[in-house]
């Protein structure tokens, strides 16, 4: 395992989780409805993501 490197899967799941978290924080500002709407799609997308990932390796 190499520090300080990381490669393009591990980048892009950490820019859908803090965009999930960003979002997320927001909202919960506004609604607690749609704070837990956002949550659950963002669940959905990084879930997607994941699964597409494992499937064209």
């Amino acid at each position: 395992m190499k520090v300080g490197k990381m490669d393009m899967g591990n980048k892009t799941e950490a820019i859908i989780a803090f965009l999930a978290a960003f979002f997320v924080l927001l909202s919960a500002m506004l609604d607690s409805k749609i704070s837990a709407g956002l949550a659950v799609v963002f669940l959905v997308v990084l879930a997607a993501y994941k699964l597409y990932q494992s499937k064209t390796k």
